[in-house]
């Protein structure tokens, strides 16, 4: 089995597990009860510094009141997200937590097609070589043509949400770094953006969900765009770049040239 051939292998199987893990987790929040309705009842802001002042550890402990299906429990929950107390947030059950309902999530059509193309990737190269090349090219323009679905799925259904402009500023910037210095290998150091922004006339505090690897890739003071979802009640860092349009017409351009090519030949 060449090098190649073990590449694809381990990236479909890779590819495979995210899109399994998504329709688990969309299945989770379809049962009765895994959607809860929390209150907050208490707030403690968590901030940790390392020698040099920088921010390394910064979140919130909450303590929630929840209630569904019936009952009502008390959770102590970590919430990158501020809250003041008596607010109101939706939660979901995931396995033994519950954690702060995010609009995140994908699709179940978009987690079936990540987990299919990873399915595909996976046997193409054993498809290739024991039936040939023709039945190979199937295989492949089968996933070209997920892969476009997925980036259409992922577009449309960002471009759908009413989202609300606003303007956040950065605060701080919190220094991440997993790893030690190794042999063959060095520590990762990434920066978050800690963000401020006026929800409501409620200020609120978050710390950004996207990172950079440079240094000053983030400057305190500086002004962001954000979006604020009012179905789902969350803030979005950022809309559904057009480029996942391009992608879509690339992945099914090139998918329909393979397809001319097959039956060509």
């Amino acid at each position: 089995m060449s090098i190649q051939t073990i590449f694809l292998v381990l990236l479909g199987a890779a590819v495979f597990v995210i899109g399994t893990t998504n329709i688990r987790a969309y299945l989770r929040q379809q049962k009765p009860g895994s959607i809860l309705n929390g209150k907050v009842l208490s707030v403690k802001p968590v901030e940790k510094r390392d020698k040099e002042e920088r921010l390394v550890q910064h979140y919130y402990e909450l303590m929630v009141q929840c209630s569904g299906g019936g009952k009502t429990f008390n959770e102590k929950l970590e919430s990158t997200m501020e809250y003041e107390k008596g607010e109101e947030l939706k939660l979901v059950r995931n396995g033994s937590r519950v954690v702060p309902l995010s609009g995140r999530g994908v699709s179940f059509a978009m987690a079936l097609s990540i987990a299919l193309i990873g399915m595909g990737l996976a046997v193409f190269p054993i498809v290739y070589r024991n039936t040939g090349e023709k039945e190979g090219s199937v295989v492949l323009v089968l996933l070209l043509l997920l892969a476009g679905a997925v980036c259409c799925m992922s577009f449309l259904r960002d471009r759908g949400k009413h989202l609300t402009a606003m303007e956040g500023e950065i605060t701080d910037i919190l220094y991440y770094r997993s790893g030690d210095n190794k042999k063959f290998s060095k520590p990762v150091e990434s920066y978050y953006p800690l963000i401020k922004c006026s929800i409501r006339e409620k200020e609120k505090s978050f710390l950004s969900a996207y990172n950079s690897r440079t240094k000053g890739a983030y400057k305190t003071g500086a002004k962001v765009k954000l979006f604020y979802d009012e179905e789902a009640g969350c803030i979005v860092e950022k809309k559904a770049s057009p480029m996942l349009i391009v992608m879509t017409v690339l992945f099914w351009l090139t998918a329909l040239v393979g397809l001319i090519s097959i039956i060509g030949g």
